[in-house]
């Protein structure tokens, strides 16, 4: 999605539904690909493991989680955080969104 201000190299994205209050999104990352840091100010982040691996880090506190397939990971509202493609191959997860209006704050590395 073009419009979408987490895509970069290597990252694809498709909204698949979304409202005012939430957005639920599918995510293909080339490997070593990655969402740069970032915070939402209303919404929390539910990652949802489709395929390969794939790796959610967050600052303050300093976390880092590793998704297989079938595995989610909640991501608090204002958490500072990233998605990286730890994996050999191609991973991809759903992203639910919500409940509030989504944005995408970039952080500095």
């Amino acid at each position: 999605m073009a419009d979408d201000p987490a895509v970069r190299p290597g990252v694809e994205s498709e909204v698949v539904a979304q409202s005012p209050e939430m957005r639920f999104t599918l995510y293909t990352l080339a490997p070593g690909a990655q969402i740069p840091w970032h915070f939402h100010s209303e919404v929390v982040d539910w990652y949802v493991c489709r395929e390969g691996v794939f790796t959610v880090e967050s600052q303050l506190p300093e976390t880092s989680v590793m998704l297989a397939v079938g595995e989610i990971h909640e991501m608090p509202v204002r958490r500072v955080h990233r998605v990286v493609n730890t994996g050999d191959g191609t991973c991809r997860f759903a992203l639910v969104q919500g409940l509030g209006k989504y944005d995408f704050n970039s952080v500095d590395e």
